[in-house]
């Protein structure tokens, strides 16, 4: 015979892959709630609730994973910042992508923004170096040299 929470008795919260809860207790009366926090060098998911609580009927509230694997912030770049779009996350599953936009300074040498991805082991692409200098476009500054842009400011 299995041994059954007494009745008004949730039992233990449901596993989580990336987060454990707030008690190891394993008896919880109804009304009681729970909040998971991130485990194993997981981040918190914004938006997304991290408490459940004992319903009656003996059943935990519904909650997604409150956590997951993210990358840490972006690559901070020389000749490139992150897009003000990408500048406001804080969460970056595998797979994420961001884009980069060119400094003051340089010119974007490509028809597409350097962009980086968050791989499966947690780090960043390497962004292509699509920004250009404005002022040191020559490998030998001189002016006149072919390949120079026509907008190449001289002291």
């Amino acid at each position: 015979r299995r041994c059954s929470p007494a009745a008004g008795d949730c039992g233990p919260p449901p596993a989580m892959a990336h987060s454990s809860p707030s008690s190891s207790s394993s008896s919880f009366p109804v009304g009681s709630r729970v909040t998971f926090t991130c485990s194993g060098g997981a981040r918190r998911i914004p938006g997304l609730p991290d408490t459940v609580e004992c319903l009656p009927g003996d059943i935990w509230s519904r909650l997604a994973e409150p956590c997951g694997r993210s990358c840490a912030t972006p690559t901070r770049l020389r000749f490139a910042a992150l897009s003000k779009e990408d500048e406001r996350r804080n969460f970056f599953p595998v797979g994420a992508n961001v884009s980069y936009v060119c400094r003051p300074g340089y010119e974007n040498s490509s028809e597409s923004s350097p962009s980086s991805t968050c791989l499966e082991n947690l780090t960043w692409s390497q962004p292509a170096e699509l920004c250009r200098s404005e002022y040191f476009c020559c490998p030998t500054a001189q002016k006149g040299s072919p390949g120079c842009s026509q907008n190449t400011a001289w002291a």
